[in-house]
Formats: structure tokens, C-alpha cells, sequence
């Protein structure tokens, strides 16, 4: 699949970021996104609220984030996945809502959105990684499960291949690095080369 695994190396530019960022509009549903098979109900449900975008070329924007905010914007269409320049690549996640003990985390927007439609939950935080993970984005997730006192159990929901075995392995090592002493799930599609919405498709 067509997919940008890490930034070129690039000056972080916030300012330029903030301000593409601020024409962009929130959406709750998208032609791009329906062909995925992610519905109005996904991406208008209280989870997703205000964590998915479209820029004025009509691009879905999924925004990464730091202790400041927004910090990185990851565009994506049928065409082409890539972040604007000047971006930080971190994590794009979903809403924290009181109660919730799970962390969800994926490669790609697209797929722990199709995880969530695959398998409901209540009480889970979503969280993309954009690709592979850097240090900066190592030390972001540390920090992440340090402050998520509720957290109980780190589902690592990703793709059946090759990039998804490493993938899964060092977000694993990270976390056993870390102060998480919780339950660590690894799931992944039944089928090689399979990533979860490539199963969300298979099902509708």
C-alpha cells in the first residue's frame, strides 16, 4: 500500500503548521473515507470528534500532536499519503474519554479506524503512528502510558507483513521500557499481507 513510513528530514516549522492547520475544517464524512468502508457513525461518534479534517484541496488532514497541540499534519487520499512540510511526526489519536483503560495502537489513521469498526470498545484510546516509530516519537509514547493512570491493557493492532512484524516489535520493546506494567495484546489479521481494513472490507 501506498504509505509514508517516516518525515524527510525537514525543519520543524509550527508556525506554518498552525497556519494550514487553521483553514482546515472538521468533518464527520468524506467520499475518500466512505470508499475505505469508514462510515458517517465511525467519524462522527464522540471518540473521533475533532481528530479528522479536510484541507482546502479537499485532502483528509489527520493531525499529530504534541505537549503544545497540534504540531504535524498528515494528509490522505486515494493518490497520496504524506505529511506537510514543516510537520513533527508524533501520533494522531483519538479523544480520551473518562473510564477508558485500553490503548489501541496502529500504523495508519485508516486502520486503527477500521479496528475500531471491526471491533467496538467502549472504553479504548486510538492512537496512528504514521509509519515507523522514531526516538522522538519513542519518548512521546513513554510519556504517553506514564500519564494514562487508567491504563490497563496495549492492544497493538498491526498489519499481517513484514513491516508490521518490526513494527510491532519495537512498539512492544518500547513499552516494556517503559513504566506500563499492564497487559500487552498482540493482534493482527489471519491473512499475510493483510492489513485490518483490507478485513473491514472482507466483512461488509
Amino acid at each position: 500500500k501506498s504509505y509514508i513510513h517516516d518525515v524527510p528530514e525537514q525543519d520543524y516549522d509550527p508556525k506554518r503548521v498552525a497556519n494550514i492547520f487553521k483553514v482546515c475544517r472538521e468533518i464527520k464524512s468524506h467520499a475518500y473515507l466512505e470508499g475505505r468502508g469508514l462510515s458517517h457513525s465511525i467519524l462522527a461518534s464522540k471518540r473521533f470528534e475533532g481528530r479528522i479534517f479536510k484541507d482546502r484541496y479537499n485532502n483528509v488532514v489527520f493531525p499529530h500532536y504534541n505537549s503544545e497541540g497540534v504540531c504535524g499534519l498528515e494528509l490522505k487520499n486515494a493518490e497520496k499519503a504524506l505529511f506537510v512540510r514543516g510537520s513533527e511526526k508524533t501520533f494522531w489519536r483519538s479523544n480520551f474519554i473518562k473510564g477508558d483503560d485500553i490503548l489501541i495502537i496502529g500504523e495508519t489513521v485508516i486502520d486503527v479506524l477500521s479496528y475500531s469498526a471491526l471491533f467496538p470498545n467502549n472504553s479504548a484510546v486510538y492512537a496512528a503512528t504514521g509509519g515507523g516509530v522514531s526516538p522522538e516519537q519513542e519518548k512521546a509514547l513513554k510519556a504517553c502510558v506514564g500519564g494514562f493512570k487508567s491504563l490497563k491493557t496495549i492492544i497493538l493492532a498491526m498489519d499481517n507483513d513484514a513491516g508490521g512484524a518490526r513494527l510491532m516489535a519495537k512498539t512492544k520493546n518500547i513499552l516494556m521500557d517503559s513504566e506500563f506494567s499492564g497487559k500487552i495484546i498482540e493482534h493482527c489479521p489471519d491473512a499475510r499481507g493483510q492489513d485490518w481494513n483490507n478485513v473491514l472490507h472482507e466483512v461488509k
